[in-house]
């Protein structure tokens, strides 16, 4: 597996790519990627939610030695869309990279035994899909991938190559 700091810095990398949206217009920020699916917008306020999630409950309850929890995600993405509805492109791209940051802040700041120590995903001890014991590192993984799919389907909308 990959080395924690490395995964830190690829989570980190989101930030870069952040940044190739400062340009956006408003009409942009609101297309969707697809018919009846959610805006540029939503997709980076939605990162940007979880971001706070991570940050404000996942990782204290590491840190104390409980386990992770994580919300029912229908309605949890539907908070951030919704939210998404009712603030600029310009403000959600500076809460996504506020909430990354503070994010990458916080896991640089952990040691290698609370980033790698085993713990639960909602009262799950391993990945159901890779058989993978949960660690925080390990979580962080996941959203790379999470943030991966998200950036592919808005640099589509937006004609570019990931």
């Amino acid at each position: 597996m990959t080395s924690t700091i490395n995964v830190i810095d690829e989570f980190a990398s989101y930030t870069d790519w952040l940044n190739t949206l400062e340009r956006l217009d408003e009409s942009m920020w609101d297309k969707p990627i697809a018919t009846d699916n959610w805006s540029i917008k939503a997709i980076v306020l939605h990162i940007a939610h979880w971001d706070n999630h991570l940050l404000n409950v996942i990782i204290p309850a590491v840190k104390t030695g409980e386990g992770m929890i994580f919300p029912e995600f229908n309605s949890f993405n539907a908070r951030a869309t919704q939210k998404a509805k009712r603030l600029s492109g310009e403000n959600v791209l500076q809460l996504a990279k506020t909430s990354r940051s503070s994010l990458i802040e916080t896991l640089q700041s952990l040691s290698q035994e609370t980033l790698t120590s085993h713990t639960t995903a909602n009262g799950v001890t391993h990945c159901p899909h890779h058989g993978v014991p949960y660690t925080l590192a390990y979580i962080v993984t996941e959203f790379i991938e999470h943030d991966r799919h998200h950036q592919q389907q808005v640099d589509a909308i937006l004609g570019k190559t990931s």
